[in-house]
């Protein structure tokens, strides 16, 4: 049982989340796999995806595992960056168009771009749970609230978000222009520095 004690070694040292790629990497079979699970060391979260029991399960992260493809955003990200004192209801990813979210849990609010501004503007940030995920910055999220009236986030938050990051100075507002093109609104995005800037 030498193997079976180096492989809980190695799922006590991991972040505590593995997913099909991790125990490949590690050579760890599925034989072991069940073993695990027998013996409670970990829990099967989703296929391929599976969680230490003696550790707390975040959802941002786990989200993220199930597809690479989405991106945190709008209030979501809002709240990983601390623009916002509220914690979402509901999570706010983005994907591309023609994406199948029936992956997705049932409290993700999805939202769609063309594939090639799915990237945009997105950065790495720690989850609640202390892990890696994919966000928007602050430009795009400030870009995404100017173009979509019907985004689902609390008028009120988006209209205080936009003076803030204004008036705060908290954007690069040459970068905002520059992802505004690409998002195709420009126009809407001068018009709201025009009335906080100048």
């Amino acid at each position: 049982m030498e193997r079976y004690e180096e492989i809980k070694k190695v799922i006590k040292d991991s972040q505590g989340i593995v997913n099909s790629k991790f125990l490949k990497e590690n050579a760890i079979s599925n034989y072991y796999i069940n073993k695990l699970l027998k013996d409670k060391l970990i829990e099967r979260i989703e296929r391929g995806i599976y969680v230490r029991t003696d550790i707390f399960a975040d959802e941002f992260y786990i989200l993220q595992q199930k597809s690479n493809k989405v991106v945190f955003s709008y209030n979501t990200a809002m709240y990983f960056l601390r623009e916002t004192e509220r914690t979402p209801d509901l999570i706010d990813v983005t994907t591309y168009k023609g994406f199948n979210k029936h992956r997705m849990p049932k409290n993700a609010r999805v939202h769609y771009v063309n594939k090639e501004n799915l990237y945009l503007g997105a950065i790495k940030v720690e989850s609640p749970g202390g892990f890696e995920v994919i966000s928007y910055n602050l430009e795009r999220i400030l870009c995404d609230l100017i173009k979509n009236k019907e985004t689902g986030v609390d008028k009120e938050q988006t209209n205080k978000f936009i003076k803030e990051m204004f008036i705060k100075k908290k954007i690069d507002s040459s970068l905002a222009i520059e992802y505004a093109k690409k998002l195709k609104c420009e126009k809407k995005l001068r018009n709201v520095m025009e009335v906080l800037i100048w």
